[in-house]
Protein backbone atom coordinates (compact mmCIF):
# COMPACT_ATOMS: atom_id res chain seq x y z
CA UNK A 1 0.00 0.00 0.00
CA UNK A 2 0.76 3.36 -0.74
CA UNK A 3 2.89 5.03 2.71
CA UNK A 4 5.33 7.60 3.49
CA UNK A 5 8.73 6.01 4.69
CA UNK A 6 11.76 7.50 6.29
CA UNK A 7 15.28 7.42 4.53
CA UNK A 8 18.82 7.91 6.41
CA UNK A 9 21.15 10.04 3.56
CA UNK A 10 24.94 9.79 3.49
CA UNK A 11 26.30 13.60 5.03
CA UNK A 12 26.16 15.79 2.14
CA UNK A 13 24.20 13.47 -0.03
CA UNK A 14 20.75 14.53 0.86
CA UNK A 15 19.82 16.78 -2.57
CA UNK A 16 21.79 14.04 -4.96
CA UNK A 17 19.16 11.72 -3.11
CA UNK A 18 16.27 13.33 -3.74
CA UNK A 19 17.07 13.93 -7.42
CA UNK A 20 17.77 10.35 -8.15
CA UNK A 21 14.60 9.17 -6.77
CA UNK A 22 12.13 11.69 -8.05
CA UNK A 23 13.60 11.20 -11.21
CA UNK A 24 11.81 7.53 -10.55
CA UNK A 25 8.33 9.17 -9.86
CA UNK A 26 9.18 8.73 -6.50
CA UNK A 27 7.37 11.23 -4.42
CA UNK A 28 9.98 12.97 -2.06
CA UNK A 29 9.95 15.48 0.94
CA UNK A 30 12.52 17.29 2.77
CA UNK A 31 11.25 19.71 5.36
CA UNK A 32 13.06 23.10 5.80
CA UNK A 33 13.10 25.94 8.11
CA UNK A 34 14.01 28.95 7.95
CA UNK A 35 16.38 30.74 10.15
CA UNK A 36 18.07 33.71 10.95
CA UNK A 37 22.03 33.82 11.13
CA UNK A 38 24.78 35.95 11.40
CA UNK A 39 27.19 35.26 8.40
CA UNK A 40 30.32 37.51 8.08
CA UNK A 41 28.72 40.00 10.20
CA UNK A 42 25.40 40.29 8.64
CA UNK A 43 22.36 38.74 9.14
CA UNK A 44 21.27 36.39 6.54
CA UNK A 45 17.95 34.49 6.24
CA UNK A 46 18.57 30.84 5.41
CA UNK A 47 16.32 27.34 4.67
CA UNK A 48 18.18 24.43 6.12
CA UNK A 49 16.34 20.78 6.70
CA UNK A 50 14.09 20.28 9.24
CA UNK A 51 15.74 16.80 9.58
CA UNK A 52 19.52 16.92 8.45
CA UNK A 53 20.58 13.77 6.52
CA UNK A 54 16.77 12.37 6.64
CA UNK A 55 14.50 12.41 3.32
CA UNK A 56 10.63 10.94 3.44
CA UNK A 57 9.46 9.25 0.59
CA UNK A 58 6.25 8.31 -0.41
CA UNK A 59 5.63 4.68 -2.40
CA UNK A 60 4.32 1.88 -2.65
CA UNK A 61 6.52 -0.98 -2.04
CA UNK A 62 4.22 -4.25 -3.00
CA UNK A 63 2.91 -2.28 -6.39
CA UNK A 64 6.88 -0.73 -7.01
CA UNK A 65 9.42 -2.97 -5.74
CA UNK A 66 12.31 -1.63 -7.39
CA UNK A 67 14.23 1.52 -6.61
CA UNK A 68 17.24 1.72 -8.76
CA UNK A 69 20.43 3.56 -7.72
CA UNK A 70 23.91 4.12 -9.86
CA UNK A 71 26.88 4.04 -9.02
CA UNK A 72 30.35 5.65 -10.31
CA UNK A 73 33.57 4.66 -8.01
CA UNK A 74 37.31 6.31 -8.72
CA UNK A 75 40.11 5.78 -6.53
CA UNK A 76 41.45 9.77 -7.44
CA UNK A 77 38.26 11.81 -6.39
CA UNK A 78 34.51 11.78 -5.96
CA UNK A 79 34.41 14.60 -8.79
CA UNK A 80 35.87 11.60 -10.70
CA UNK A 81 33.44 8.97 -9.69
CA UNK A 82 30.93 11.24 -10.99
CA UNK A 83 32.65 11.66 -14.64
CA UNK A 84 33.08 8.00 -14.55
CA UNK A 85 29.09 7.37 -13.90
CA UNK A 86 28.13 10.08 -15.99
CA UNK A 87 30.29 8.54 -18.78
CA UNK A 88 29.37 5.06 -18.81
CA UNK A 89 26.18 4.80 -17.62
CA UNK A 90 24.03 7.86 -17.19
CA UNK A 91 24.42 9.88 -20.24
CA UNK A 92 24.45 6.31 -22.73
CA UNK A 93 21.70 4.80 -20.64
CA UNK A 94 20.08 6.93 -18.34
CA UNK A 95 17.82 4.59 -16.05
CA UNK A 96 17.28 2.15 -18.52
CA UNK A 97 18.58 -1.28 -16.98
CA UNK A 98 17.77 -3.07 -20.07
CA UNK A 99 19.74 -1.01 -21.76
CA UNK A 100 22.46 -1.44 -20.06
CA UNK A 101 22.22 -5.05 -20.08
CA UNK A 102 21.93 -5.80 -23.53
CA UNK A 103 25.05 -3.17 -23.82
CA UNK A 104 26.96 -5.43 -22.59
CA UNK A 105 25.70 -8.59 -23.91
CA UNK A 106 26.40 -6.92 -27.48
CA UNK A 107 30.25 -6.13 -26.03
CA UNK A 108 30.73 -9.46 -25.23
CA UNK A 109 29.08 -11.13 -28.29
CA UNK A 110 31.21 -8.79 -30.22
CA UNK A 111 34.45 -9.87 -28.87
CA UNK A 112 33.37 -13.76 -28.99
CA UNK A 113 32.26 -12.94 -32.73
CA UNK A 114 36.56 -12.67 -33.02
CA UNK A 115 36.45 -16.57 -33.31
CA UNK A 116 33.62 -18.35 -35.09
CA UNK A 117 33.66 -22.07 -34.99
CA UNK A 118 32.27 -24.63 -37.51
CA UNK A 119 30.99 -27.49 -35.61
CA UNK A 120 27.93 -29.65 -34.78
CA UNK A 121 29.13 -30.71 -31.03
CA UNK A 122 27.33 -28.07 -28.73
CA UNK A 123 29.29 -29.49 -25.62
CA UNK A 124 32.87 -28.43 -27.62
CA UNK A 125 30.99 -24.45 -28.69
CA UNK A 126 30.24 -24.47 -25.10
CA UNK A 127 33.44 -25.35 -23.47
CA UNK A 128 35.39 -23.54 -26.21
CA UNK A 129 33.21 -19.92 -25.58
CA UNK A 130 33.31 -20.34 -21.70
CA UNK A 131 37.38 -20.26 -21.88
CA UNK A 132 37.57 -17.28 -24.29
CA UNK A 133 35.03 -15.85 -22.07
CA UNK A 134 37.58 -16.45 -18.77
CA UNK A 135 40.51 -15.34 -21.37
CA UNK A 136 39.37 -11.44 -21.33
CA UNK A 137 37.25 -11.23 -18.34
CA UNK A 138 40.14 -11.31 -15.81
CA UNK A 139 41.77 -7.64 -17.01
CA UNK A 140 40.60 -4.56 -14.43
CA UNK A 141 40.86 -0.75 -15.05
CA UNK A 142 42.09 1.32 -12.24
CA UNK A 143 42.12 4.19 -14.87
CA UNK A 144 39.45 7.01 -15.29
CA UNK A 145 37.65 8.35 -17.98
CA UNK A 146 39.59 11.41 -18.06
CA UNK A 147 42.50 8.92 -17.81
CA UNK A 148 43.89 9.97 -14.21
CA UNK A 149 45.44 7.28 -12.25
CA UNK A 150 47.12 6.90 -8.61
CA UNK A 151 50.26 5.31 -8.85
CA UNK A 152 51.79 3.28 -5.84
CA UNK A 153 53.55 6.48 -4.40
CA UNK A 154 49.91 7.87 -4.15
CA UNK A 155 50.46 10.72 -6.81
CA UNK A 156 47.75 11.29 -9.57
CA UNK A 157 49.00 10.78 -12.80
CA UNK A 158 47.15 10.68 -16.75
CA UNK A 159 47.40 8.46 -19.41
CA UNK A 160 49.29 9.87 -22.86
CA UNK A 161 45.63 9.15 -24.52
CA UNK A 162 42.72 9.10 -22.61
CA UNK A 163 40.52 7.91 -25.48
CA UNK A 164 42.50 5.13 -25.80
CA UNK A 165 45.10 3.64 -23.12
CA UNK A 166 43.73 2.56 -19.96
CA UNK A 167 45.99 1.64 -17.13
CA UNK A 168 45.23 -2.21 -16.31
CA UNK A 169 46.25 -4.11 -13.29
CA UNK A 170 46.40 -8.19 -12.62
CA UNK A 171 47.70 -11.08 -10.55
CA UNK A 172 51.11 -11.65 -12.39
CA UNK A 173 52.52 -11.91 -15.75
CA UNK A 174 54.02 -15.50 -14.91
CA UNK A 175 54.34 -17.34 -17.80
CA UNK A 176 51.37 -15.91 -19.56
CA UNK A 177 53.42 -16.23 -22.61
CA UNK A 178 52.31 -19.34 -23.26
CA UNK A 179 48.88 -18.67 -23.24
CA UNK A 180 47.39 -15.16 -22.54
CA UNK A 181 49.55 -13.50 -24.31
CA UNK A 182 49.34 -15.34 -27.63
CA UNK A 183 45.78 -15.37 -27.27
CA UNK A 184 45.61 -11.56 -26.47
CA UNK A 185 47.87 -11.04 -30.03
CA UNK A 186 45.93 -12.88 -31.79
CA UNK A 187 42.32 -12.32 -31.14
CA UNK A 188 42.46 -8.72 -29.11
CA UNK A 189 45.40 -6.66 -29.99
CA UNK A 190 44.60 -3.41 -28.98
CA UNK A 191 44.44 -4.70 -25.20
CA UNK A 192 47.82 -6.13 -25.72
CA UNK A 193 48.89 -2.44 -26.62
CA UNK A 194 47.17 -1.53 -23.65
CA UNK A 195 49.02 -3.78 -21.56
CA UNK A 196 52.45 -2.31 -22.92
CA UNK A 197 51.15 1.79 -22.50
CA UNK A 198 50.00 0.45 -19.36
CA UNK A 199 53.69 -0.96 -18.25
CA UNK A 200 55.25 2.11 -19.69
CA UNK A 201 53.12 4.36 -17.70
CA UNK A 202 54.22 2.93 -14.83
CA UNK A 203 57.94 2.92 -15.75
CA UNK A 204 57.41 6.51 -16.40
CA UNK A 205 55.85 7.25 -13.16
CA UNK A 206 57.85 4.78 -10.87
CA UNK A 207 61.01 3.72 -12.37
CA UNK A 208 59.98 0.49 -12.78
CA UNK A 209 57.83 -2.25 -14.65
CA UNK A 210 55.71 -4.28 -12.87
CA UNK A 211 55.88 -8.52 -12.61
CA UNK A 212 52.34 -7.92 -10.71
CA UNK A 213 50.67 -4.63 -10.87
CA UNK A 214 47.73 -5.62 -8.96
CA UNK A 215 46.25 -1.77 -7.67
CA UNK A 216 48.79 -0.45 -9.68
CA UNK A 217 51.69 -1.28 -6.99
CA UNK A 218 54.77 -3.25 -7.62
CA UNK A 219 53.65 -6.81 -6.31
CA UNK A 220 56.83 -9.46 -5.95
CA UNK A 221 55.00 -12.76 -6.60
CA UNK A 222 56.01 -14.88 -8.61
CA UNK A 223 59.52 -14.51 -10.06
CA UNK A 224 61.19 -13.14 -13.63
CA UNK A 225 60.31 -9.95 -14.97
CA UNK A 226 58.05 -11.71 -17.52
CA UNK A 227 56.13 -8.67 -18.15
CA UNK A 228 58.79 -7.89 -20.75
CA UNK A 229 57.82 -10.94 -23.13
CA UNK A 230 54.65 -9.75 -22.88
CA UNK A 231 55.98 -6.67 -24.42
CA UNK A 232 58.34 -7.68 -26.72
CA UNK A 233 56.00 -10.44 -28.54
CA UNK A 234 53.28 -7.34 -28.89
CA UNK A 235 55.75 -5.70 -31.52
CA UNK A 236 56.97 -8.56 -32.68
CA UNK A 237 53.51 -9.21 -33.66
CA UNK A 238 52.66 -6.14 -35.10
CA UNK A 239 51.14 -4.46 -32.36
CA UNK A 240 53.19 -1.41 -31.80
CA UNK A 241 51.48 1.79 -30.80
CA UNK A 242 53.81 2.02 -28.38
CA UNK A 243 57.39 4.16 -27.58
CA UNK A 244 59.63 0.95 -28.38
CA UNK A 245 62.70 2.37 -27.38
CA UNK A 246 61.57 3.06 -24.26
CA UNK A 247 60.24 -0.64 -24.05
CA UNK A 248 63.68 -1.35 -24.74
CA UNK A 249 65.11 1.23 -21.90
CA UNK A 250 62.45 -0.31 -19.31
CA UNK A 251 63.41 -4.29 -20.07
CA UNK A 252 67.44 -3.46 -20.17
CA UNK A 253 66.94 -1.88 -16.65
CA UNK A 254 65.10 -4.53 -15.19
CA UNK A 255 67.33 -7.04 -16.36
CA UNK A 256 70.50 -5.30 -14.52
CA UNK A 257 69.34 -3.45 -12.20
CA UNK A 258 69.08 -5.46 -8.42
CA UNK A 259 65.79 -5.62 -7.01
CA UNK A 260 64.65 -2.59 -4.44
CA UNK A 261 61.97 -1.82 -2.62
CA UNK A 262 59.62 0.68 -4.28
CA UNK A 263 57.15 2.33 -1.94
CA UNK A 264 55.34 -0.23 -0.68
CA UNK A 265 56.21 -2.55 -2.68
CA UNK A 266 59.10 -4.68 -4.33
CA UNK A 267 59.91 -4.99 -7.83
CA UNK A 268 62.73 -6.32 -9.90
CA UNK A 269 64.53 -9.62 -9.93
CA UNK A 270 65.58 -11.17 -6.30
CA UNK A 271 68.35 -13.56 -7.52
CA UNK A 272 69.33 -10.89 -10.27
CA UNK A 273 73.11 -10.34 -8.82
CA UNK A 274 74.08 -13.34 -7.95
CA UNK A 275 73.07 -14.39 -11.66
CA UNK A 276 75.18 -12.07 -13.41
CA UNK A 277 78.26 -12.89 -10.77
CA UNK A 278 77.60 -16.23 -11.72
CA UNK A 279 75.80 -16.59 -14.95
CA UNK A 280 73.62 -18.63 -13.14
CA UNK A 281 71.80 -18.34 -9.94
CA UNK A 282 74.01 -20.69 -7.35
CA UNK A 283 71.42 -22.93 -5.39
CA UNK A 284 73.37 -21.63 -2.05
CA UNK A 285 72.83 -17.89 -3.07
CA UNK A 286 68.91 -17.84 -4.46
CA UNK A 287 66.39 -19.47 -6.24
CA UNK A 288 68.43 -21.99 -8.43
CA UNK A 289 65.45 -22.70 -11.14
CA UNK A 290 65.32 -18.28 -11.64
CA UNK A 291 68.44 -19.41 -14.46
CA UNK A 292 65.69 -20.91 -16.24
CA UNK A 293 63.26 -17.65 -15.94
CA UNK A 294 65.78 -14.74 -16.13
CA UNK A 295 67.28 -16.27 -19.25
CA UNK A 296 64.40 -16.35 -21.28
CA UNK A 297 63.45 -13.14 -20.40
CA UNK A 298 67.04 -11.82 -21.57
CA UNK A 299 66.76 -13.78 -24.68
CA UNK A 300 63.50 -11.63 -25.40
CA UNK A 301 64.99 -7.92 -24.87
CA UNK A 302 67.86 -8.90 -27.16
CA UNK A 303 65.00 -9.91 -29.94
CA UNK A 304 63.41 -6.30 -29.14
CA UNK A 305 66.67 -4.76 -29.81
CA UNK A 306 67.60 -6.75 -32.54
CA UNK A 307 64.26 -5.38 -34.13
CA UNK A 308 65.37 -2.10 -33.17
CA UNK A 309 68.74 -2.32 -34.77
CA UNK A 310 70.50 -2.26 -31.47
CA UNK A 311 73.51 -4.42 -32.32
CA UNK A 312 75.33 -4.06 -29.19
CA UNK A 313 72.26 -5.17 -26.89
CA UNK A 314 71.28 -7.31 -29.06
CA UNK A 315 74.68 -9.40 -28.71
CA UNK A 316 74.89 -9.00 -24.74
CA UNK A 317 71.22 -10.11 -24.36
CA UNK A 318 71.25 -13.05 -26.56
CA UNK A 319 74.43 -14.97 -25.03
CA UNK A 320 72.90 -13.85 -21.51
CA UNK A 321 69.79 -15.77 -23.36
CA UNK A 322 71.94 -19.07 -23.25
CA UNK A 323 73.31 -19.03 -19.67
CA UNK A 324 70.57 -21.51 -18.91
CA UNK A 325 73.48 -23.72 -20.51
CA UNK A 326 75.34 -23.55 -17.47
CA UNK A 327 72.74 -25.65 -15.61
CA UNK A 328 72.09 -28.34 -17.91
CA UNK A 329 74.59 -31.33 -16.43
CA UNK A 330 75.71 -33.94 -18.47
CA UNK A 331 72.33 -36.33 -17.06
CA UNK A 332 70.12 -33.59 -19.30
CA UNK A 333 68.73 -32.16 -16.09
CA UNK A 334 68.52 -28.73 -14.61
CA UNK A 335 70.93 -30.03 -12.32
CA UNK A 336 71.17 -27.62 -9.09
CA UNK A 337 74.60 -26.33 -8.96
CA UNK A 338 76.61 -24.36 -6.32
CA UNK A 339 78.57 -21.50 -6.33
CA UNK A 340 81.92 -23.05 -6.74
CA UNK A 341 80.20 -25.02 -9.48
CA UNK A 342 79.56 -28.10 -8.14
CA UNK A 343 76.77 -30.08 -9.14
CA UNK A 344 74.69 -31.02 -5.78
CA UNK A 345 75.41 -34.67 -5.20
CA UNK A 346 72.71 -37.65 -4.89
CA UNK A 347 70.30 -35.80 -7.27
CA UNK A 348 66.89 -36.64 -7.27
CA UNK A 349 64.88 -34.78 -10.75
CA UNK A 350 61.62 -35.00 -8.70
CA UNK A 351 63.05 -34.90 -4.97
CA UNK A 352 66.00 -32.61 -4.46
CA UNK A 353 64.82 -28.78 -4.25
CA UNK A 354 61.39 -30.10 -5.73
CA UNK A 355 59.15 -26.15 -4.73
CA UNK A 356 62.09 -24.89 -3.29
CA UNK A 357 64.55 -24.29 -5.73
CA UNK A 358 62.49 -24.81 -8.51
CA UNK A 359 59.72 -22.92 -8.71
CA UNK A 360 56.26 -24.24 -8.78
CA UNK A 361 57.88 -27.34 -9.70
CA UNK A 362 61.10 -29.60 -9.70
CA UNK A 363 63.88 -30.14 -11.90
CA UNK A 364 61.81 -33.03 -14.17
CA UNK A 365 59.52 -29.85 -15.38
CA UNK A 366 62.33 -26.76 -15.31
CA UNK A 367 64.81 -28.67 -17.62
CA UNK A 368 62.69 -28.02 -20.64
CA UNK A 369 62.02 -24.21 -19.82
CA UNK A 370 64.15 -22.96 -22.47
CA UNK A 371 61.54 -21.93 -25.22
CA UNK A 372 63.70 -19.35 -26.62
CA UNK A 373 65.62 -22.62 -28.51
CA UNK A 374 64.60 -25.42 -28.35
CA UNK A 375 66.03 -27.17 -30.96
CA UNK A 376 69.52 -26.02 -28.78
CA UNK A 377 67.69 -27.89 -25.49
CA UNK A 378 67.07 -30.86 -27.54
CA UNK A 379 70.90 -31.06 -29.01
CA UNK A 380 72.44 -30.60 -25.56
CA UNK A 381 70.10 -33.71 -24.07
CA UNK A 382 69.84 -36.03 -26.54
CA UNK A 383 66.83 -36.09 -29.38
CA UNK A 384 65.90 -39.25 -28.31
CA UNK A 385 66.35 -38.86 -24.52
CA UNK A 386 64.53 -35.86 -24.72
CA UNK A 387 61.59 -37.59 -26.60
CA UNK A 388 61.37 -40.95 -24.66
CA UNK A 389 62.07 -38.70 -21.51
CA UNK A 390 58.71 -36.88 -22.54
CA UNK A 391 56.58 -39.57 -23.84
CA UNK A 392 57.40 -41.06 -20.39
CA UNK A 393 56.19 -37.73 -18.49
CA UNK A 394 53.08 -38.25 -20.49
CA UNK A 395 51.76 -41.58 -20.08
CA UNK A 396 52.51 -40.84 -16.25
CA UNK A 397 50.06 -38.35 -16.14
CA UNK A 398 47.17 -39.10 -18.64
CA UNK A 399 45.64 -41.52 -15.79
CA UNK A 400 45.94 -38.71 -13.55
CA UNK A 401 44.22 -35.86 -16.19
CA UNK A 402 47.36 -34.23 -16.13
CA UNK A 403 46.81 -32.86 -12.45
CA UNK A 404 48.58 -33.33 -9.70
CA UNK A 405 46.20 -34.25 -6.22
CA UNK A 406 46.40 -31.49 -3.62
CA UNK A 407 48.49 -28.65 -5.43
CA UNK A 408 51.18 -31.00 -5.48
CA UNK A 409 52.94 -30.63 -8.42
CA UNK A 410 56.23 -31.10 -8.45
CA UNK A 411 55.13 -34.89 -7.17
CA UNK A 412 54.32 -35.05 -10.92
CA UNK A 413 55.82 -34.43 -15.09
CA UNK A 414 52.95 -32.84 -16.75
CA UNK A 415 50.91 -30.69 -14.93
CA UNK A 416 48.41 -28.70 -16.93
CA UNK A 417 47.32 -27.35 -13.47
CA UNK A 418 50.42 -24.95 -13.24
CA UNK A 419 52.02 -23.22 -15.71
CA UNK A 420 55.36 -24.82 -15.78
CA UNK A 421 54.29 -28.06 -18.35
CA UNK A 422 52.05 -25.60 -20.63
CA UNK A 423 54.29 -26.00 -23.35
CA UNK A 424 55.12 -29.68 -22.89
CA UNK A 425 52.91 -30.86 -25.65
CA UNK A 426 54.65 -28.72 -28.63
CA UNK A 427 57.83 -29.34 -27.49
CA UNK A 428 57.96 -32.72 -29.81
CA UNK A 429 57.68 -30.15 -32.93
CA UNK A 430 61.03 -29.25 -31.75
CA UNK A 431 62.13 -33.06 -31.34
CA UNK A 432 60.75 -34.56 -35.44
CA UNK A 433 58.08 -36.24 -33.91
CA UNK A 434 55.09 -33.82 -34.43
CA UNK A 435 52.53 -36.52 -34.05
CA UNK A 436 53.53 -36.31 -30.23
CA UNK A 437 52.15 -32.90 -30.18
CA UNK A 438 48.93 -33.48 -31.63
CA UNK A 439 48.69 -36.62 -29.41
CA UNK A 440 49.02 -35.27 -26.56
CA UNK A 441 47.46 -31.90 -27.15
CA UNK A 442 44.33 -33.83 -27.72
CA UNK A 443 44.95 -35.89 -24.57
CA UNK A 444 45.23 -32.78 -22.54
CA UNK A 445 42.44 -31.04 -23.90
CA UNK A 446 40.40 -34.22 -23.89
CA UNK A 447 41.23 -35.19 -20.42
CA UNK A 448 41.89 -32.22 -17.98
CA UNK A 449 39.43 -29.80 -20.01
CA UNK A 450 35.81 -30.85 -18.95
CA UNK A 451 32.53 -29.17 -19.87
CA UNK A 452 30.27 -28.62 -17.34
CA UNK A 453 30.43 -27.20 -13.39
CA UNK A 454 31.18 -30.65 -12.21
CA UNK A 455 33.33 -31.48 -14.52
CA UNK A 456 35.40 -27.97 -15.94
CA UNK A 457 38.82 -28.51 -14.65
CA UNK A 458 41.13 -27.76 -11.48
CA UNK A 459 44.46 -25.69 -10.79
CA UNK A 460 45.26 -22.39 -10.76
CA UNK A 461 43.02 -20.86 -13.39
CA UNK A 462 45.64 -17.44 -13.13
CA UNK A 463 43.84 -14.55 -14.97
CA UNK A 464 42.75 -16.88 -17.45
CA UNK A 465 46.03 -18.69 -18.55
CA UNK A 466 44.23 -22.43 -18.81
CA UNK A 467 41.83 -21.29 -20.73
CA UNK A 468 43.81 -18.87 -23.29
CA UNK A 469 45.89 -22.40 -23.55
CA UNK A 470 42.49 -24.01 -24.34
CA UNK A 471 41.50 -21.42 -26.99
CA UNK A 472 45.08 -21.83 -28.95
CA UNK A 473 45.13 -25.18 -28.64
CA UNK A 474 41.56 -25.77 -30.34
CA UNK A 475 42.38 -23.54 -32.81
CA UNK A 476 45.37 -26.01 -33.40
CA UNK A 477 48.19 -23.09 -33.38
CA UNK A 478 50.79 -22.46 -30.38
CA UNK A 479 54.13 -20.41 -29.99
CA UNK A 480 56.33 -22.21 -27.70
CA UNK A 481 58.63 -19.02 -27.89
CA UNK A 482 55.77 -16.56 -26.70
CA UNK A 483 55.84 -14.93 -30.46
CA UNK A 484 58.96 -12.89 -29.27
CA UNK A 485 61.32 -13.75 -32.07
CA UNK A 486 61.89 -10.85 -34.38
CA UNK A 487 60.45 -13.92 -37.39
CA UNK A 488 57.64 -14.67 -34.86
CA UNK A 489 55.96 -18.35 -35.83
CA UNK A 490 52.75 -20.32 -35.16
CA UNK A 491 53.74 -23.93 -34.68
CA UNK A 492 51.13 -26.38 -35.91
CA UNK A 493 49.25 -28.81 -33.21
CA UNK A 494 45.77 -30.70 -33.79
CA UNK A 495 42.70 -28.50 -34.39
CA UNK A 496 39.64 -30.10 -33.00
CA UNK A 497 36.89 -27.89 -35.22
CA UNK A 498 36.62 -28.34 -39.01
CA UNK A 499 37.15 -24.49 -39.57
CA UNK A 500 37.80 -21.75 -37.60
CA UNK A 501 37.48 -18.05 -38.78
CA UNK A 502 39.67 -15.39 -37.12
CA UNK A 503 37.92 -11.90 -37.89
CA UNK A 504 41.46 -9.66 -38.07
CA UNK A 505 39.38 -6.80 -38.48
CA UNK A 506 42.34 -4.96 -39.94
CA UNK A 507 44.05 -3.85 -36.81
CA UNK A 508 47.35 -3.13 -36.77
CA UNK A 509 47.59 -3.64 -40.38
CA UNK A 510 46.26 -7.19 -40.63
CA UNK A 511 43.80 -8.61 -42.93
CA UNK A 512 40.45 -9.22 -42.71
CA UNK A 513 39.77 -12.81 -41.67
CA UNK A 514 42.05 -15.97 -41.07
CA UNK A 515 40.48 -19.39 -41.63
CA UNK A 516 41.80 -22.25 -40.22
CA UNK A 517 40.45 -25.73 -41.81
CA UNK A 518 41.03 -28.97 -40.56
CA UNK A 519 39.33 -31.54 -42.92
CA UNK A 520 37.77 -34.19 -41.28
CA UNK A 521 38.40 -33.53 -37.85
CA UNK A 522 36.97 -35.05 -35.27
CA UNK A 523 37.55 -36.48 -31.36
CA UNK A 524 39.30 -39.38 -33.09
CA UNK A 525 40.78 -38.37 -36.55
CA UNK A 526 43.37 -35.48 -34.78
CA UNK A 527 46.55 -36.57 -36.81
CA UNK A 528 47.49 -33.47 -39.44
CA UNK A 529 48.81 -35.27 -42.92
CA UNK A 530 50.01 -31.67 -44.56
CA UNK A 531 49.76 -28.05 -44.06
CA UNK A 532 48.85 -25.43 -46.74
CA UNK A 533 49.22 -21.58 -46.43
CA UNK A 534 46.69 -19.52 -48.75
CA UNK A 535 46.89 -23.33 -51.48
CA UNK A 536 50.47 -23.87 -51.28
Amino acid sequence: MQAWYLLYCKRGQLQRAQEHLERQSVNCLTPVITLEKMQRGKRTTVSEPLFPNYLFVEFDPVRNPVVQVRSGISLVSVENAAQNLAAEVTEPFGWDFEAVRRNQVDTWNDLFSRLTVKTNDRLEKVRFYNNMYRAICSRNTWSDVNGQWVSTDGKVHTVADPSEDVMLGCDAFWNTFWNLNQFWNLVTPEWSNRWVNSQLAMYDANGWLAKGPAGMNYIPVMVGEHEIPLIVSAWQMGIRDFDAKKALEASVKMQTTPAQKVFKGFAGNRDLTAYMEHHYVPYDKGRFSNTMEYSYDDWTVGQLAKALGDEETYRTFNDRGYWWRNVISDEGYCHMRDSKGQWLENFDPFRSGANQHYVEGNAWQLTFFVPQDVPALVEKIGKQRFTDRLLWGFNQDEAWRYNAPNDQYWDHPVVQGNQQSMHFAFLFNYADTPWNTQRWSRSILDRYYGYGIANAYLGDEDQGQMSAWAIMTSIGLFQTDGGCRVDPVYEIASPIFEEVTIDLGERYGRGKKFTVKAHNASRKNIYVQSARLNGR
